[in-house]
């Protein structure tokens, strides 16, 4: 019977952390993305905060977010990118419509503070139109609120995917506080009222 060797000897020339990210910056990362304080939520600020949230999660960026940053999200061709840079400073690039101004909160939830001139950008509009129409479909379900909050998902990049997972925990542990976590999605979407539609759309 013939043997097989099998060679366990590395590739001096093979970067085998291409990503640079070993075991204690993840679980430094991981620990950072923690949310720190957590409050019970009324359904409209509960529904608010995650659509908020994972519309700047949505967005392309690849630097690690920190607490009390000021970022812009803007809209390009049907994408989302998250920069540092303000509209104006951009010069001769065409970045696409910038929504507004982005700030990552203690409790690993994002405020959106949108721009004052939205209203005279039809693209822009249309963009943040689908995502809430989206949204608001996906409230449209008897399944409990636990059954679908973000979480830990290994097809997001590195930075989106730490921050997604806080973000569930957040919102789970918002939920939890005001005693709503196993309420059915349309009851929460009942009880936010007729206000949330405007307000996803407005961002305020």
């Amino acid at each position: 019977m013939s043997t097989r060797k099998v060679n366990m000897s590395r590739n001096p020339h093979k970067n085998p952390n291409p990503q640079g990210k070993g075991l204690v910056p993840v679980l430094s990362h991981w620990g950072e993305t923690r949310p720190s304080t957590v409050n019970a939520k009324a359904p409209a600020e509960l529904l608010f905060d995650w659509f908020a949230s994972v519309l700047v999660l949505s967005a392309k960026f690849q630097f690690k977010p920190a607490l009390g940053t000021i970022y812009y999200l803007y809209a390009k061709a049907g994408d989302w990118q998250l920069s540092l840079v303000g509209p104006t400073e951009w010069g001769d690039r065409e970045t696409g419509d910038c929504l507004g101004t982005c700030e990552l909160r203690q409790d690993m939830t994002w405020s959106i503070t949108p721009d004052k001139g939205i209203a005279e950008k039809p693209s822009l509009q249309e963009a943040l139109g689908t995502l809430v129409d989206a949204f608001m479909t996906g409230l449209q379900s008897d399944d409990a609120l636990d059954d679908h909050l973000p979480g830990y998902r290994r097809e997001l990049p590195y930075y989106q995917r730490m921050l997604a997972t806080g973000l569930g925990a957040s919102l789970r542990g918002s939920a939890t506080a005001a005693d709503s976590l196993q309420s059915p999605l349309r009851v929460l979407l009942e009880s936010a009222g007729t206000e949330l539609p405007r307000r996803l759309l407005h961002s305020d």
